[in-house]
Order: C-alpha cells, then sequence, then structure tokens
C-alpha cells in the first residue's frame, strides 16, 4: 500500500510536470504541537524542503522533517519522607527523521490563498532512555541506557493561509493548523527497562499543532 501510494504520487507529478506553470520554490517551517505526554507539554517539528511547480490549485510539496521531544523527568523515592532525594531518575525523549509527500491544494491568489496540506511521510523513529541512579554524593550516576528504532510511515493533514505579508515578490509565508498521526508512543513503549521493576512509557499516538513557512522562490529572486 505505501510503495503504491508514492508511485501513484510520482507518476501524477510527472505527467502534470510538462503543463506546469511555475519553477521550485524552496521553504522552511517549524510546528509546535501541544501534548501532555512531553516536557513542558509539547514536542516540535522543523522542516525543509520545495513545492516542487504549481499548476491551477495543485502544487505538490517534498520535504525533509526532523521532530523531537523530551518527556518529563520520573523519579523513584522509596523513602517515607517525600522530601528525600530520589533515589533513582528517568529520563527520555524521542527524534524522527521522515521524507514528506504533499500533493498540497492552494486556492487563492499570490497574496492570499487558503491550503490543504494532505502529507504521507516516511522515515525512521528513534527511542532512547537513561536510567540514574543517586550516589549518595549529590550526583546521579548513569546506570542504564537503552535505545529504540523502527522504521515509520504516517499521514499527516494541515489547512491555512498562505500568502505575501510583505512586498517582495518572491517571498511569502504561510500559517496553518496541523494533526499529525507521528507515533513516538510506541517507541518509547519498547524501552525495555523490566530489569528495574518499571515500564517505559509516555509519548504521543497523535498530535495537534501550529505551524509557519516560510516560502522563498530563489529563481525570481536572482
Amino acid at each position: 500500500m505505501v510503495g503504491r501510494t508514492i508511485i501513484i504520487f510520482f507518476f501524477i507529478l510527472n505527467s502534470i510536470h510538462g503543463i506546469a506553470q511555475k519553477h521550485p520554490v524552496l521553504y522552511g517551517g517549524f510546528e509546535y504541537y501541544r501534548h501532555t505526554g512531553f516536557e513542558n507539554d509539547a514536542f516540535y517539528n522543523v522542516n525543509f524542503g520545495s513545492q516542487v511547480y504549481q499548476w491551477e490549485f495543485f502544487a505538490p510539496e517534498v520535504g525533509l522533517n526532523f521532530s523531537a521531544g523530551i518527556l518529563p523527568e520520573r523519579e523513584f523515592n522509596d523513602s517515607p519522607d517525600p522530601n528525600a532525594i530520589p533515589g533513582a531518575l528517568y529520563k527520555a525523549s524521542f527524534t524522527s527523521f521522515s521524507i514528506s509527500l504533499a500533493p498540497k491544494l492552494k486556492f487563492g491568489n499570490e497574496e492570499a490563498a487558503l491550503v490543504l496540506i494532505p502529507e504521507y511521510n516516511f522515515g525512521k523513529l528513534y527511542a532512547k532512555g537513561n536510567y540514574f541512579l543517586y550516589n549518595g554524593n549529590e550526583r546521579y550516576e548513569l546506570e542504564e541506557k537503552q535505545k529504540y528504532s523502527k522504521d515509520q510511515n504516517y499521514w499527516s493533514f494541515a489547512a491555512g493561509i498562505e500568502g505575501q505579508l510583505v512586498n517582495v515578490d518572491h517571498l511569502w509565508f504561510a500559517f496553518y493548523l496541523k494533526y499529525t498521526r507521528l507515533n513516538s508512543k510506541e517507541g518509547i513503549e519498547s524501552l525495555d527497562f523490566s530489569d528495574y521493576d518499571f515500564t517505559s512509557g509516555g509519548g504521543s499516538k497523535d498530535g495537534i499543532g501550529l505551524g509557519i513557512r516560510v516560502y522563498y522562490d530563489l529563481f525570481s529572486a536572482l
């Protein structure tokens, strides 16, 4: 199914490219997702890529994505004194690298347009966890370290506004609301700390966030 989706996308892209009206445009963006499964209740995404061309309302994009999140620090305290120094700490995080293919739909003009962006992502998810023991000298030492990685593929969907905020023809911006099916929870829960009698948990199966992108038409700027 995944391979078929990619093949169909590139078939459409290559078929239409011959009558495309615009050359590639570069973009860079940042996305902020709220979720209580992370430190400061958030995880993040940085993305770079290109709007390959635009024909009528069809403006497909290809991009590179980096996502990351840190879980809240977990304390283990067996002492009856709630103010005692925890005997152990657990810290975990995830990162994700993916390539995205997005058959973006753009309705409007250069000054302001509604954009709908279904986005297919495929790449790699990495999770890591560190278990620390208190050594009695006001320091924690690493006792156990676990890493996990897996191939991933998922869909994301975004809707927003794209247009020129400044009077520069080769520079414009996009602001959007985005839902992602990036599943960091699966990777984090796969970290094995059973020897220390606890289960790694946290992360998220999906997320809703806000994004901003800057588009730069290098060919027009030259």
